[in-house]
């Protein structure tokens, strides 16, 4: 591909926002042509990849958006350290069905039982949950 037309798609990757296809651009057609990868093998792949990225960007503003005191996740809670709380009760607050169906979640106990662990981890669950794709296409 000639170094004109490289600097174009560069550009026009540029100008619609498309920051992580203009970074890997190069790279990825030399790929493509040494693996002599189809049109819509190739374009699939470097939209995923975008998409992909888009996706952990939002994610990772809406984390700091939140301004969590700390990170901490539900893999990382000790469930033994603390028996009365029901581990699948966790697991199903982490799905967000309280969210979508507009309940408040209240964590009640004495200090150092981990309640701001569970919180900040279903918070940071809520994040994720609200950067994945939804199944119906947007407005127009």
């Amino acid at each position: 591909m000639s170094t004109p037309q490289l600097d174009r798609l560069h550009e026009h990757c540029h100008q619609l926002r498309l920051y992580q296809i203009e970074q890997e651009l190069t790279a990825r057609l030399e790929q493509a042509a040494k693996k002599e990868t189809s049109y819509t093998d190739f374009l699939d792949q470097l939209l995923a990849c975008e998409v992909d990225a888009k996706t952990h960007k939002h994610h990772q503003m809406r984390i700091a958006m939140a301004r969590f005191p700390y990170q901490k996740t539900l893999e990382s809670f000790d469930f033994k350290f603390q028996p009365s709380i029901d581990p699948k009760q966790i697991r199903e607050l982490a799905t967000g069905r309280y969210i979508q169906s507009g309940d408040n979640l209240l964590l009640l106990g004495p200090p150092g039982v981990g309640k701001s662990h569970l919180a900040i981890a279903l918070g940071i669950k809520a994040c994720e949950q609200a950067c994945e794709p939804c199944s119906s296409p947007p407005p127009r």
